[in-house]
C-alpha cells in the first residue's frame, strides 16, 4: 500500500488542466498520484477528428511531454483504471492490484459514449470515436477504404464522417433529429451547413434511425432502418453522445444523478472527495464543453491548496470547426426555437457562407445567438448575454459593436 496528499481518477483533458493550474499553487497538496486507465497520457481529444483527418502529426495532440509530469513531482499511473474505491478507509485499488490511501480525492473520469440496445455487443467493424483506441480501429479501417456509416449528427459524429471521407471512405452520416446539430443550430444555419458538407462527397441523412445491424461472418456488414432501407458498410461509427462516468461514484455510495453531484467547490457529497469536468453535475448542469471544465479546474485547484473559489456555470460561446467550417452558438438554441415571443434577427451572405441568427425577449435581452461561417462576433454576443444587457436598438446587432455602437446598449 501506498499514500498521496491527491489522487486524480482519470487523466484526460479535464485533469490536464487541473494539473496544470495546481502547479501555480504554492500550497498545492505534496504529493499527488495520477491513475489513467488508457496507456497514453494526456492529449487534446478535440483534435482526434484532425488527426483521423490526417491533417495533423500525432505529437500535435499531446499535452505535455512526460517530463513536464516528472518536473513537477507529479506521478503519473497510465493503463491501469481504478476498478474499487472506498470512502470510509479513504483507499482506491487498481486493475493492476495497487492499493492507494488518500487525502483527497478527484474523480475525473470523463463520459461514457452513448449505445443503443442493438448496439452494445462489440463486434469487429463497430466502434465509437471518443479515445486513441478508436482512433487507430478507424485509421486502421479506412486505410483499406470501404464504407463507413456514422450514427448521429452532432459535433462529434460529424468530425468523425469528415475524418474518414479525408481518408477515401464513402461516408454516409444518420441522424435521427430533423436537423444536424440540432443541439447548437437552428434550421436555416444547419441546412447551409449540410449543403457545404453534401457538396465535399458526404451523403447525409436527417429523421432517420437504425431498427436492427446487420453482420457477415460475424462483423458488421450494414443497418436496417426504420423503414426498411438496408445500408450495407464496412465500419460503423457510433456517435450518439455522451452520459457522465458514474460507476465508481455510484460503487462508492457518493450522491448521483445524471452526473457526480458536487457544490460549487466541485466538492462531493465526501467531503474528500472532488469531481471535475465531464463526469460532474452541479443543480441541473452537467457539462461536456472546454471553457466550463476549464474554469471548474482554476477553482478546483484553488480549493484544493486552501483558498476559497466557487464555480457558477455561465453561458459561454460554444466554438467549433468541422472540416474548416466556422460555427459557433450560445444560449440554449432548442429552447428558443420553441418560444413564439422572442424576436429574431438574421443575417446571410451566400457568397461567402456567413449566417448570423439572433434572438432578443421582451425585455430587449439577448437570449441567443448562432453563427456560421464568420464567428468572430461570437465572443461579443455571449457577453451581451451573460451581462443581460438591455438593447435599445437591436436591428443592427447583427453586425457587431462597429456598427451596432455602445449608444445602443442601455446603461
Amino acid at each position: 500500500m501506498t499514500e498521496a496528499d491527491l489522487v486524480i481518477i482519470g487523466n484526460g483533458m479535464a485533469c490536464h488542466k487541473l494539473l496544470a493550474e495546481l502547479v501555480l499553487q504554492p500550497n498545492r497538496p505534496g504529493r499527488i498520484l495520477v491513475f489513467g486507465a488508457e496507456a497514453k497520457a494526456a492529449y487534446n481529444r478535440v483534435l482526434l477528428s484532425s488527426l483521423l483527418a490526417g491533417e495533423l502529426a500525432d505529437e500535435a495532440a499531446e499535452l505535455s511531454p512526460s517530463h513536464w509530469y516528472q518536473q513537477h513531482g507529479i506521478e503519473l499511473v497510465l493503463n491501469d483504471a481504478v476498478v474499487h474505491l472506498d470512502k470510509n478507509k479513504k483507499q482506491l485499488i487498481s486493475r493492476s492490484g495497487l492499493v492507494v490511501r488518500y487525502k483527497q480525492l478527484v474523480l475525473a473520469v470523463g463520459a461514457q459514449a452513448t449505445k443503443p440496445a442493438y448496439a452494445k455487443t462489440a463486434m469487429p467493424g463497430l466502434c465509437t470515436f471518443r479515445n486513441w483506441q478508436d482512433l487507430e480501429q478507424l485509421r486502421a479501417v479506412a486505410a483499406t477504404g470501404g464504407k463507413a456509416i456514422v450514427l448521429g449528427g452532432g459535433f462529434l459524429g460529424l468530425e468523425a464522417a469528415e475524418g474518414l471521407r479525408k481518408q477515401g471512405m464513402q461516408v454516409t452520416l444518420l441522424q435521427r433529429s430533423d436537423y444536424l446539430l440540432n443541439r447548437q443550430l437552428d434550421p436555416t444555419a444547419a441546412l447551409l451547413l449540410q449543403h457545404q458538407l453534401e457538396h465535399r462527397g458526404l451523403q447525409v441523412f436527417t429523421n432517420t434511425t437504425v431498427a436492427k445491424l446487420l453482420q457477415q461472418d460475424d462483423k458488421f456488414s450494414g443497418v436496417v432502418l426504420a423503414d426498411g432501407t438496408e445500408l450495407k458498410a464496412d465500419l460503423l461509427v457510433l456517435a450518439l453522445g455522451i452520459s457522465p462516468d458514474i460507476q465508481l461514484a455510484q460503487q462508492a455510495g457518493l450522491k448521483t444523478a445524471a452526473g457526480i453531484c458536487v457544490d460549487a467547490q466541485l466538492r462531493s457529497s465526501d467531503p474528500a472527495v472532488f469531481a471535475l469536468g465531464e463526469c460532474c453535475q452541479l443543480g441541473e448542469h452537467t457539462f461536456g464543453l472546454i471553457a466550463p471544465i476549464a474554469a471548474q479546474a482554476q477553482v478546483l485547484a484553488a480549493v484544493l491548496a486552501g483558498k476559497h473559489a466557487s464555480y457558477q456555470p455561465a453561458d459561454s460561446s460554444t466554438q467549433l470547426k468541422i472540416s474548416g467550417i466556422q460555427l459557433s452558438s450560445c444560449g440554449d438554441i432548442p429552447t428558443l426555437l420553441q418560444q413564439q415571443d422572442l424576436k429574431q434577427l438574421w443575417y446571410q451572405d451566400q457568397q461567402h457562407h456567413d449566417y448570423r441568427s439572433l434572438w432578443l425577449n421582451a425585455e430587449q435581452r439577448l437570449v441567443g445567438a448562432v453563427c456560421l461561417g464568420d464567428t468572430s462576433l461570437s465572443g461579443f454576443y455571449a457577453e451581451l448575454i451573460n451581462q443581460g444587457t438591455v438593447i435599445q436598438c437591436s436591428t443592427e446587432l447583427v453586425f457587431g459593436p462597429a456598427v451596432f455602437g455602445s449608444a445602443q446598449i442601455a446603461a
